[in-house]
Protein backbone atom coordinates (compact mmCIF):
# COMPACT_ATOMS: atom_id res chain seq x y z
CA UNK A 1 0.00 0.00 0.00
CA UNK A 2 1.25 2.89 -0.80
CA UNK A 3 0.55 7.41 -0.62
CA UNK A 4 -0.04 6.84 2.70
CA UNK A 5 -0.66 9.55 5.45
CA UNK A 6 0.11 8.34 9.25
CA UNK A 7 -2.60 9.85 11.51
CA UNK A 8 -2.31 10.16 15.05
CA UNK A 9 -5.62 10.34 17.30
CA UNK A 10 -6.86 12.15 19.76
CA UNK A 11 -7.58 10.05 23.23
CA UNK A 12 -10.35 10.40 25.46
CA UNK A 13 -11.23 8.48 28.69
CA UNK A 14 -15.13 7.69 29.04
CA UNK A 15 -15.57 7.71 33.24
CA UNK A 16 -19.64 6.92 32.65
CA UNK A 17 -18.24 3.20 30.75
CA UNK A 18 -14.52 3.11 32.32
CA UNK A 19 -13.01 2.51 28.99
CA UNK A 20 -10.40 4.87 27.06
CA UNK A 21 -11.06 5.13 23.16
CA UNK A 22 -8.67 6.27 20.59
CA UNK A 23 -10.67 8.76 18.12
CA UNK A 24 -10.68 11.11 14.90
CA UNK A 25 -12.58 13.87 13.27
CA UNK A 26 -13.90 11.38 10.36
CA UNK A 27 -13.56 14.83 8.44
CA UNK A 28 -9.94 14.30 8.55
CA UNK A 29 -10.13 11.79 6.08
CA UNK A 30 -11.86 13.79 3.28
CA UNK A 31 -8.66 16.32 3.85
CA UNK A 32 -6.62 13.33 3.22
CA UNK A 33 -8.59 12.20 0.37
CA UNK A 34 -8.52 15.55 -1.54
CA UNK A 35 -4.57 15.06 -0.87
CA UNK A 36 -4.86 11.49 -2.69
CA UNK A 37 -3.74 10.15 -0.21
CA UNK A 38 -4.61 6.92 2.28
CA UNK A 39 -5.21 7.42 6.03
CA UNK A 40 -3.51 4.83 8.09
CA UNK A 41 -4.43 5.29 11.85
CA UNK A 42 -1.96 5.33 14.63
CA UNK A 43 -2.76 3.89 17.89
CA UNK A 44 -1.58 5.79 20.95
CA UNK A 45 0.43 2.89 22.02
CA UNK A 46 4.16 4.13 22.00
CA UNK A 47 5.24 0.00 21.85
CA UNK A 48 4.02 0.57 17.97
CA UNK A 49 5.86 3.52 16.88
CA UNK A 50 9.33 2.42 18.41
CA UNK A 51 10.65 1.04 15.17
CA UNK A 52 8.34 2.09 11.94
CA UNK A 53 11.60 1.55 9.24
CA UNK A 54 10.63 -2.13 9.77
CA UNK A 55 6.68 -1.63 9.53
CA UNK A 56 6.84 0.21 6.38
CA UNK A 57 7.84 0.97 3.44
CA UNK A 58 9.48 4.33 4.24
CA UNK A 59 8.96 5.56 0.47
CA UNK A 60 5.09 4.55 0.80
CA UNK A 61 4.74 7.40 3.91
CA UNK A 62 4.41 10.45 2.10
CA UNK A 63 3.10 12.54 5.29
CA UNK A 64 2.26 12.56 8.93
CA UNK A 65 -0.66 14.20 10.23
CA UNK A 66 -1.17 15.62 13.74
CA UNK A 67 -4.60 15.29 14.52
CA UNK A 68 -6.24 17.69 17.38
CA UNK A 69 -7.97 17.35 20.70
CA UNK A 70 -5.78 16.85 23.81
CA UNK A 71 -3.66 19.61 25.73
CA UNK A 72 -0.26 18.35 25.93
CA UNK A 73 1.37 17.51 29.17
CA UNK A 74 3.69 20.63 29.27
CA UNK A 75 0.85 22.70 29.44
CA UNK A 76 0.10 21.34 32.26
CA UNK A 77 1.11 23.89 34.43
CA UNK A 78 -0.39 26.62 32.46
CA UNK A 79 -4.15 25.11 32.95
CA UNK A 80 -4.14 22.27 30.34
CA UNK A 81 -7.16 19.82 30.20
CA UNK A 82 -7.53 16.02 28.94
CA UNK A 83 -3.97 15.00 28.88
CA UNK A 84 -2.52 11.99 27.65
CA UNK A 85 0.97 11.17 28.05
CA UNK A 86 0.87 8.44 25.94
CA UNK A 87 0.02 10.13 23.04
CA UNK A 88 2.84 12.67 23.39
CA UNK A 89 5.49 9.84 23.45
CA UNK A 90 3.44 8.93 20.21
CA UNK A 91 3.98 11.82 18.52
CA UNK A 92 7.52 12.48 19.49
CA UNK A 93 8.17 9.18 18.09
CA UNK A 94 6.95 10.16 15.29
CA UNK A 95 8.63 13.28 14.64
CA UNK A 96 11.80 11.32 15.08
CA UNK A 97 10.94 9.17 12.41
CA UNK A 98 9.93 11.73 10.15
CA UNK A 99 13.50 13.60 10.75
CA UNK A 100 15.19 10.38 9.92
CA UNK A 101 13.24 9.82 6.71
CA UNK A 102 12.53 13.45 5.55
CA UNK A 103 8.86 12.90 5.97
CA UNK A 104 7.12 15.95 5.91
CA UNK A 105 4.66 16.85 8.71
CA UNK A 106 0.84 18.89 9.06
CA UNK A 107 0.59 20.01 12.63
CA UNK A 108 -3.51 20.65 13.13
CA UNK A 109 -4.32 22.48 16.53
CA UNK A 110 -2.44 20.46 18.99
CA UNK A 111 0.05 19.34 16.08
CA UNK A 112 0.97 22.80 15.56
CA UNK A 113 1.59 23.47 19.24
CA UNK A 114 3.42 19.73 19.78
CA UNK A 115 5.72 21.54 17.21
CA UNK A 116 6.35 24.57 18.24
CA UNK A 117 7.15 23.25 21.74
CA UNK A 118 9.50 20.70 20.07
CA UNK A 119 11.14 23.88 18.51
CA UNK A 120 11.46 25.31 21.45
CA UNK A 121 8.79 28.19 21.19
CA UNK A 122 6.70 29.63 23.85
CA UNK A 123 3.07 28.23 24.29
CA UNK A 124 0.80 30.25 26.37
CA UNK A 125 -2.78 30.61 27.59
CA UNK A 126 -5.00 33.08 25.11
CA UNK A 127 -8.04 34.30 25.13
CA UNK A 128 -10.80 34.19 22.49
CA UNK A 129 -10.27 31.37 20.23
CA UNK A 130 -12.52 28.79 21.29
CA UNK A 131 -15.63 27.84 19.22
CA UNK A 132 -14.98 31.05 16.63
CA UNK A 133 -15.02 32.01 13.36
CA UNK A 134 -12.56 34.41 12.67
CA UNK A 135 -10.22 36.11 10.18
CA UNK A 136 -6.42 36.11 9.59
CA UNK A 137 -4.04 37.60 6.56
CA UNK A 138 -1.79 35.74 4.83
CA UNK A 139 2.03 36.71 5.33
CA UNK A 140 3.39 35.96 1.59
CA UNK A 141 0.46 37.25 -0.54
CA UNK A 142 -1.76 39.85 1.55
CA UNK A 143 -4.84 37.24 1.84
CA UNK A 144 -7.42 37.59 4.31
CA UNK A 145 -9.38 34.45 5.06
CA UNK A 146 -11.74 33.87 7.63
CA UNK A 147 -11.26 30.36 9.39
CA UNK A 148 -12.33 28.40 12.78
CA UNK A 149 -10.28 28.40 15.68
CA UNK A 150 -11.28 25.84 18.95
CA UNK A 151 -7.82 25.92 21.06
CA UNK A 152 -7.46 28.18 23.93
CA UNK A 153 -3.13 27.49 23.78
CA UNK A 154 -1.47 29.58 21.67
CA UNK A 155 1.65 31.30 19.89
CA UNK A 156 2.87 34.97 19.83
CA UNK A 157 4.63 36.51 16.82
CA UNK A 158 7.66 37.44 18.97
CA UNK A 159 10.79 35.73 20.00
CA UNK A 160 10.25 32.86 17.63
CA UNK A 161 12.88 30.03 16.78
CA UNK A 162 14.75 31.03 13.83
CA UNK A 163 13.39 27.61 11.99
CA UNK A 164 9.65 28.86 12.68
CA UNK A 165 8.86 30.62 9.54
CA UNK A 166 5.41 32.09 10.43
CA UNK A 167 2.67 32.15 7.19
CA UNK A 168 -0.41 33.51 8.77
CA UNK A 169 -1.54 35.61 11.83
CA UNK A 170 -4.50 36.58 13.25
CA UNK A 171 -4.51 40.60 13.57
CA UNK A 172 -6.53 41.22 17.01
CA UNK A 173 -3.99 39.85 19.03
CA UNK A 174 -0.98 38.81 16.94
CA UNK A 175 -0.72 34.79 17.05
CA UNK A 176 0.36 32.98 14.63
CA UNK A 177 -2.50 30.64 12.89
CA UNK A 178 0.16 29.02 10.37
CA UNK A 179 3.85 28.29 10.30
CA UNK A 180 5.74 25.98 8.68
CA UNK A 181 9.09 24.78 9.05
CA UNK A 182 12.15 23.50 6.68
CA UNK A 183 14.65 22.07 9.16
CA UNK A 184 14.80 19.97 10.82
CA UNK A 185 12.07 18.40 8.75
CA UNK A 186 9.23 19.73 6.63
CA UNK A 187 6.08 20.65 8.73
CA UNK A 188 3.17 23.07 7.92
CA UNK A 189 0.99 23.93 11.05
CA UNK A 190 -2.27 25.12 11.04
CA UNK A 191 -3.86 26.77 14.38
CA UNK A 192 -7.15 26.47 12.68
CA UNK A 193 -8.87 22.81 11.69
CA UNK A 194 -8.69 22.37 7.83
CA UNK A 195 -11.00 19.94 7.99
CA UNK A 196 -14.15 21.28 9.92
CA UNK A 197 -16.40 24.08 8.34
CA UNK A 198 -15.00 27.23 7.80
CA UNK A 199 -11.30 25.80 7.81
CA UNK A 200 -10.32 27.57 4.59
CA UNK A 201 -9.37 23.97 3.38
CA UNK A 202 -8.90 25.39 -0.27
CA UNK A 203 -6.08 27.69 1.08
CA UNK A 204 -5.43 25.01 3.47
CA UNK A 205 -4.40 22.84 0.72
CA UNK A 206 -3.12 25.05 -1.44
CA UNK A 207 -0.49 25.55 1.25
CA UNK A 208 0.15 21.98 1.94
CA UNK A 209 0.78 20.80 -2.03
CA UNK A 210 3.28 24.61 -2.26
CA UNK A 211 5.42 24.11 0.71
CA UNK A 212 5.97 19.68 1.45
CA UNK A 213 5.15 19.18 -2.27
CA UNK A 214 4.64 14.71 -1.70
Amino acid sequence: MNNLALISLRNDHLNDRNETRDSIDTAIYDLISEMNLIPLLVPNTPAYTNDLENIFNIEDVKCVLFSGGNDLNILNSKGAKNICITRDQVELNLIEFCKRNDIPIIGICRGFQLIANYLGANINKIEGHINVIHEVKMIENFKNIQVNSFHSFGLKNNNLPPNIKPLAYYIEDNTIECFRTITPFRSLNFMWHPERFKGGKIDSIELIKNYLKF
